[in-house]
C-alpha cells in the first residue's frame, strides 16, 4: 500500500441576489454537492490556484475576501491510499455566468444560504462553511 499527499484549494463563493439575500455557490459531481476546488499545480500560490479553479470549474470570476483555513482527508484509489489537504477561500462574485466545466463538474450553481448546509456532502465542506457564515457575519454581509 502506496501513500501520496494531494494539494488543493477552492472557494467559497457568495453574492447578493435582487433581494439582497446572500448565495453560496456549490458545484454537484455525481450526487454529492460540494465547494469548488481542485489541485495546486507546481509553484503556483494557493490563493491563485483557489481562483484558477473557481473559474475553471464554475466559470465565475471572483476576488479572495479571507482565508478560511484548510481541512484534510483520507480516501483510497485502489492499492494507493491519498492524503488530500484542502485550503480554502471565502470569495466574493465579481461576474461571469456560472458555466458547469462539463469534464468535471455535472452542475455548478448558487442556493440561498440557509440551503447551502442541507445540500454540502462532507463534514469537512460544512466545517469550512460554519467559518464562511461566521466571516461573513463579522464583515456585515448577514
Amino acid at each position: 500500500m502506496e501513500t501520496k499527499w494531494e494539494f488543493s484549494a477552492g472557494g467559497v463563493v457568495f453574492r447578493k441576489n435582487e433581494e439582497g439575500k446572500v448565495e453560496i455557490l456549490l458545484i454537484r459531481v455525481k450526487n454529492r454537492w460540494s465547494f469548488p476546488k481542485g489541485n495546486i499545480e507546481r509553484g503556483e500560490p494557493k490563493d491563485k490556484a483557489a481562483l484558477r479553479e473557481v473559474k475553471e470549474e464554475t466559470g465565475v470570476d471572483a476576488e479572495i475576501v479571507e482565508y478560511l483555513g484548510e481541512v484534510d482527508y483520507w480516501y483510497n484509489v485502489e492499492l494507493t491510499t491519498i492524503h488530500k489537504f484542502v485550503y480554502y477561500y471565502l470569495m466574493r462574485y465579481k461576474g461571469g455566468d456560472v458555466v458547469p466545466q462539463k469534464e468535471e463538474i455535472d452542475e455548478a450553481k448558487f442556493f440561498p444560504i440557509d440551503e447551502v448546509e442541507k445540500h454540502l456532502s462532507y463534514p469537512t465542506d460544512k466545517k469550512i462553511f460554519k467559518r464562511a457564515v461566521e466571516v461573513l457575519k463579522k464583515l456585515g454581509e448577514l
